[in-house]
């Protein structure tokens, strides 16, 4: 039985299947079901109820999964404290964030604080830079799809949007009752780094409407201040939009149009041509997904900043 394996099925358990398991692992799913299959016939344990398209626990898996954990734990941190000087992690990391992405950089904070030899560059830039050419080890990224070739693109969160506009604005060019109506509205367009365009709102059988569009915008925070505005709808995370409803700032439209939506990207080179350092980060990363999230009392201040009133307004 090895360690190795028995960390492999923890990460299955937390994505709840092998092909997720596989995408953030950069492994193939044929080499997962093999590998948790082995560790099966190793325990003696039958550790999952196989499904078509999913994977659930057994009584006794759970009970291997709750009391490995903890043994794993306690190894990984016997082995952090018994290492020398010389199998410290050494060497250069660069990272690179997207402005508004940057509750990642207390998690880079956090890499740095646990391997201190470690020199880090990080780089904050609205733009889209190849990996390659910049020697940049990790992107986070804010994009619709990812175009570099020879990158690993990983998703980071799928969340449930909606149709936002101001109160005020609705009132003034009537409220919408169904998709096709928005042909008919004026959509405020979101440019992403690689110069795509947001500009039209899909059915799930793949068809699509295209507003209206006067304004365009590369900016999440002017994104939403021009829907405060008064400048039109837009399509926003329902987490955060409802924020802003709650404010009486933005009201929400066509509450069954709820389409799911990642535009949160983590990008590194495939993990045979990544340095240690970057390995480590990655990892370091992915045990901690969970926590990228804005908390909601802090999510307001990070995506709306305010136009201070102008010299002829004061």
């Amino acid at each position: 039985m090895k360690t190795e394996d028995i960390k492999l099925f923890h990460k299955v358990v937390e994505f709840g299947s092998l092909t997720e398991t596989a995408k953030w692992l950069d492994l193939p799913k044929s080499n997962i079901s093999r590998r948790i299959k082995q560790l099966e016939e190793d325990t003696g344990i039958k550790l999952f109820h196989r499904h078509s398209r999913n994977i659930k626990l057994t009584d006794s898996g759970n009970k291997f999964y709750q009391s490995t954990l903890k043994i794993i734990s306690e190894l990984e941190q016997t082995i952090g404290c018994l290492q020398t000087p010389e199998q410290e992690l050494k060497g250069k990391l660069k990272v690179m964030i997207m402005p508004f992405m940057m509750n990642i950089g207390k998690l880079v904070f956090d890499f740095i604080s646990l391997h201190p030899n470690v020199d880090v560059e990080i780089s904050s830039s609205p733009d889209e830079k190849d990996l390659i050419t910049n020697d940049i080890d990790i992107a986070f990224r804010y994009s619709k799809e990812i175009t570099q070739d020879n990158v690993v693109a990983r998703e980071m969160s799928k969340e449930t949007f909606g149709l936002f506009a101001s109160p005020q604005y609705i009132t003034a060019h009537g409220k919408p009752l169904t998709l096709e109506e928005m042909e008919s509205q004026a959509l405020i367009g979101y440019r992403f780094s690689n110069g795509q365009v947001f500009d039209k709102l899909f059915f799930k059988n793949g068809q699509y409407v295209q507003p209206q569009m006067h304004l365009i915008v590369n900016s999440v925070a002017l994104l939403i201040e021009a829907a405060i505005q008064h400048k039109g709808y837009i399509l926003m995370s329902r987490r955060a939009g409802n924020i802003f409803a709650q404010q009486g700032l933005l009201q929400l439209v066509l509450p069954d149009y709820a389409p799911k939506h990642n535009f949160s990207w983590l990008l590194h080179l495939p993990r045979q041509f990544m340095s240690s350092e970057a390995k480590v980060f990655l990892d370091f990363i992915l045990e901690r997904i969970d926590r990228l999230q804005y908390r909601d009392a802090d999510l307001q201040k990070v995506l709306r900043v305010p136009f201070n009133p102008l010299i002829d307004d004061l």
